[in-house]
């Protein structure tokens, strides 16, 4: 009998399963999609890696078995404000940091570990469905993502809603030569429908697009959205020669009411979920992992079990403040960023200059941002 058993292989659920693994746990995990295939060039299924992030997945083995051009390391944020004249920018000699993250292909990160497991041994059931009821396990995790049914399965209960808006997602190709310092800089332009990251790629030129918008931009004939596009980057990376086949999916604010129960707990977006204009969502799933597999090993200490509540309850309290002010910040940004008083838009302003000239507040978010505080 495995002592843990999570439901859902993607990226939160198999690293918390390696790092569980790794400390002598036996685990088993199910995952009713087939095993992920290395793609063969980059695409826009990409997630930002904070450094904190980072050191977690090197820890746990993953990290250097990610082939490089999946990888790009990016040294500088801009943001703009596309409704106003502020503008901020962040880098990583001004937090202290080598680096200010990373942007990492989603199926890639999620080979490593599929190939990490197997290297050590961790079972994987792959396009199986468990039935939770007849499993024997000391634990069992949900990390099945923001629609867990797991999570409903064992009555804990969300709130949430809708932004009524979707990010649509995709690879563009800009035509502006760049230096290799503005290779590593990934972009932001808050605009009245939503904000549009760029977010750059290993081949020069290309980058990840994540657009939120009130409108599909995913709907809208090619044409129309590469004007669109140029139209919304300002010119700052010259034309666009291409874009990859459009994604969308709608956008939601979703926190489960309790993350835990006897010999239950819910990981990652499992637990919550939050708008991606920060990039934040991926990070605060593996800080959940982390946090997890700190209390499990606690617990082991103690002499309790696993799936203790008490023990659990930690993990809850912990990760369920650092989460819900996360929620609360993408809502505020949300709402300032979206707004279209003019009182506000001066304050928005106002407010980016402010912290772009004032080096212990962009110390602050950077490190923030970096999972360092």
């Amino acid at each position: 009998m495995p002592e843990v058993v999570i439901i859902g292989a993607g990226f939160i659920g198999m690293s918390f399963a390696l790092a569980a693994h790794g400390q002598g746990f036996d685990v088993e995990v199910y995952d009713k999609a087939a095993a992920p295939v290395l793609p063969e060039t980059e695409t826009s299924q990409v997630i930002a890696v904070n450094p904190s992030s980072a050191e977690f997945l090197e820890e746990i083995g993953v990290w250097n078995r990610i082939p490089d051009r999946f990888v790009t390391r990016y040294d500088q944020m801009s943001v703009f404000d596309g409704q106003g004249t502020g503008s901020i920018a962040f880098t990583a000699e001004e937090g202290g940091l080598p680096c200010l993250g990373y942007i990492v292909d989603q199926v890639a990160l999620r080979v490593a570990m599929t190939e990490c497991a197997l290297g050590q041994g961790l079972k994987v059931n792959w396009t199986k469905t468990a039935d939770i009821d007849g499993l024997e396990r000391d634990l069992l995790v949900a990390a099945d993502g923001a629609h867990s049914a797991t999570r409903e399965k064992l009555g804990l209960k969300k709130m949430g809603y809708s932004y009524d808006q979707s990010a649509t997602v995709c690879v563009a190709q800009f035509g502006q030569e760049s230096s290799e310092e503005e290779r590593k800089q990934a972009y932001q332009w808050f605009r009245e429908t939503g904000p549009l990251a760029l977010l750059p790629l290993s081949d020069r030129g290309k980058f990840a697009v994540v657009w939120s918008s009130s409108e599909d931009m995913a709907s809208i004939d090619e044409t129309a959205f590469i004007s669109a596009l140029e139209a919304s980057t300002e010119d700052k990376l010259g034309p666009v020669l291409g874009v990859s086949p459009r994604h969308s999916f709608p956008l939601i604010q979703q926190q489960a009411w309790r993350y835990v129960a006897e010999g239950a707990v819910l990981l990652g977006d499992a637990a919550h979920a939050i708008h991606p204009l920060a990039g934040q969502g991926a990070n605060l799933g593996f800080a959940d992992a982390s946090c997890l597999i700190t209390e499990l090993c606690a617990a082991r200490l103690e002499g309790r079990g696993i799936g203790d509540l008490g023990v659990l309850k930690r993990y809850e309290q912990q990760r369920k403040r650092e989460n819900h002010l996360a929620g609360l910040a993408m809502e505020g940004f949300h709402r300032l960023f979206t707004s279209d008083s003019g009182l506000v838009g001066l304050f928005r302003s106002r407010g980016l200059r402010l912290v772009n000239e004032n080096k212990t507040l962009k110390r602050l978010a950077i490190s923030v941002a970096a999972g360092r505080v």
